[in-house]
C-alpha cells in the first residue's frame, strides 16, 4: 500500500514538472518567434564600473576592450574599483590612463571588515560616477568594442535595466577539457531558459558581466544597502530589489553586446562558483516566487524519472525521452540567439548526465554556504 502511494505521488509529481515544461516551452517558444527590439538612438552618459581583486593576468584584455568602445569617448568614463589588490593591478590601470578615455583608478579600503569585498568596491565607484547609466562587468571579462553602443540603444525613455549575456572564451572546443566544456554549454542552456523569461516579460535572473542599469533606479532602492549582509547579491537580488519597486527590466538579445568571461581551471573552482550562485537562492525566492515554483516543477521531472526507474524503467524512459525531445528541440529554434551551434549542441547528453547531479549538489551547499570566493568565506551564521 505504501509503495503503491508512493508510485502515485511520484506520477503526480511529474505530471506537474511535464505541463510545467510544455507550458512555458510554448511560450519561450512564442516569445523567441516575436522578439523585436525595441531601441532607442538617443546618445547618453555612462559610467562603467568594475572591481577587482588581484586581476592583474586580465586586466590588460579588459582595459584594451574598455577604451577602445565605438561610443564616443567623451560620453562614458572608466572606474576601476581596486578591492586591495597585492599584485601590479595598480600599474596596469594606471598605464591606460593616457588611452584618451576618463579612467578612474579607485583604491578601496575596509576589505577585511566588509561581508562582501565586491559590494563594497562597487558601491564607492558607484557613489563616484558622474553619469547616467551604470554599466558593469568583471575584470576576468572582455567585452566587445561595440558593448556601450548596443547596451545605451536598449535603454528606451522606460527602461530602468538592461541585463545581458556572458559566455566563457573557449578558443578551440575541440581541445577543451570536459569541465571547460561543461561551463560553457551550461552558461548557454541556463541563459536560453532565462532570456526566454525575458521575451515574455520574466525577469528572473542575470549576471553582473554583463549588466547595467540607471544610477537613479539603484540610488532609488537604496544602493547595496538591504543586502550588505549578503557576500553576494550585487546583481541578481539588486534587479529584483529594481523590479518590484517598478523599474522595468529587458534583456539585450544583440550579439554585439555578448561579453566574454575567461573558464574556471578546475571542477573545484566551478563547484565554488555555481556554490555561491546557489546561495542567493533563499533571498530570491522571497523576491520572486514563481521562478522557483518552475524550478520545483522541473525538479519532479528530472528526479521523479529517475526515481520511476525502482516502480518501472518503462516509463522512466518514456519521461526521460520527453524531457530531452523537448529540450533539443527548445535548443535547435532557439540556439542562434546565443551562439550555441550544432558543435557544441552535440555535448548536450555528455551536460544532461552532470547537469541533474551536479545542479543538486550545489545548491545544498550554497544553502550552508559552503564556498570561497576570492579568498573569502561567507561569515558565520549568514543567512
Amino acid at each position: 500500500m505504501f509503495c503503491k502511494l508512493i508510485y502515485h505521488l511520484l506520477i503526480l509529481a511529474i505530471a506537474m514538472g511535464v505541463v510545467t515544461y510544455v507550458v512555458y516551452v510554448i511560450r519561450f517558444y512564442i516569445g523567441y518567434k516575436n522578439l523585436r527590439p525595441n531601441l532607442s538612438y538617443k546618445k547618453r552618459r555612462v559610467s562603467i564600473v568594475v572591481a577587482a581583486h588581484n586581476e592583474a593576468a586580465n586586466l590588460p584584455a579588459l582595459l584594451t576592450s574598455l577604451v577602445n568602445q565605438t561610443y564616443p569617448k567623451e560620453l562614458y568614463e572608466i572606474i576601476i574599483a581596486d578591492d586591495c589588490s597585492t599584485d601590479d593591478s595598480e600599474a596596469i590601470i594606471r598605464s591606460y590612463a593616457d588611452m584618451g578615455v576618463e579612467l578612474h583608478y579607485l583604491r578601496t579600503t575596509g576589505r577585511e571588515n566588509a561581508v562582501s569585498p565586491k559590494k563594497n568596491a562597487m558601491n564607492l565607484a558607484i557613489l563616484k560616477a558622474k553619469n547616467e547609466i551604470i554599466l558593469t562587468t568583471d575584470a576576468d571579462c572582455i567585452v566587445p568594442l561595440t558593448w556601450v553602443e548596443s547596451t545605451v540603444q536598449h535603454f528606451t525613455d522606460d527602461v530602468s535595466v538592461v541585463a545581458g549575456y556572458s559566455r566563457t572564451l573557449l578558443k578551440d572546443w575541440s581541445q577543451a577539457s570536459l569541465v571547460n566544456k561543461y561551463e560553457h554549454f551550461d552558461f548557454a542552456a541556463t541563459y536560453l531558459v532565462l532570456a526566454g523569461g525575458y521575451t515574455v516579460g520574466k525577469n528572473w535572473a542575470c549576471i553582473g558581466q554583463n549588466l547595467a542599469y540607471l544610477k537613479s533606479a539603484w540610488e532609488e532602492v537604496g544602493g547595496f544597502e538591504k543586502i550588505q549582509h549578503l557576500i553576494t547579491g550585487d546583481d541578481v537580488i539588486l534587479m529584483h530589489l529594481m523590479r518590484r519597486a517598478g523599474h522595468k527590466v529587458i534583456f539585450n538579445f544583440d550579439p554585439n553586446s555578448f561579453v566574454y568571461t575567461q573558464p574556471v581551471p578546475s571542477w573545484k573552482e566551478l563547484i565554488s562558483q555555481r556554490t555561491r550562485w546557489a546561495s542567493d537562492m533563499k533571498h530570491q525566492l522571497k523576491l520572486h516566487t514563481e521562478f522557483f515554483f518552475i524550478l520545483l516543477s522541473l525538479a519532479f521531472l528530472y528526479w521523479g524519472s529517475f526515481f520511476m526507474l525502482f516502480f518501472s524503467w518503462k516509463l522512466a524512459l518514456c519521461f526521460f525521452a520527453f524531457r530531452t525531445t523537448i529540450e533539443l528541440i527548445f535548443f535547435n529554434y532557439s540556439k542562434s540567439y546565443l551562439g550555441l551551434d550544432g558543435k557544441r549542441l552535440r555535448f548536450y547528453p555528455i551536460w544532461v548526465l552532470i547537469q541533474n547531479f551536479f545542479l543538486v549538489f550545489t545548491m545544498v551547499l550554497g544553502q550552508f554556504n559552503l564556498f570561497v570566493w576570492h579568498g573569502k568565506k561567507p561569515p558565520k551564521g549568514m543567512k
